[in-house]
């Protein structure tokens, strides 16, 4: 077997092949939510204690909008499960940047991916 064969991996598919997260992600996600699963709960009808709702679909640790999850993650859109957030917004990525890298980079020119 020739190891030409073989396609090279970047860092990022390195880092995130043993389960890790990449640090472009983790700045992301710092950024958006400080790491909450829960952030934005508050979207339209407040939670029900008299506090108002917030003007954003944006949930979840990657702060993306409904439409955007239910795209990525169907069903499971309101899911406060990190690793479903995590799967989905990677694929997001992937698909919109080419990656966690120059996701961030658009992130740190714009504030908002």
């Amino acid at each position: 077997m020739k190891t030409d064969e073989f396609p090279t991996l970047t860092d990022e598919q390195l880092v995130t092949a043993s389960g890790a997260m990449s640090a472009s992600a983790r700045y992301i996600m710092m950024h958006e939510s400080g790491g909450s699963a829960t952030a934005g709960h508050l979207h339209k009808q407040g939670r029900g204690d008299g506090t108002p709702g917030n003007h954003s679909s944006a949930f979840g640790a990657f702060q993306m909008i409904e439409a955007t999850r239910k795209q990525y993650m169907g069903r499971d859109y309101q899911s406060t499960d990190f690793n479903k957030q995590y799967s989905a917004a990677t694929r997001y990525v992937n698909d919109r940047y080419g990656g966690w890298d120059n996701a961030a980079a658009f992130w740190r020119r714009h504030r908002w991916y």
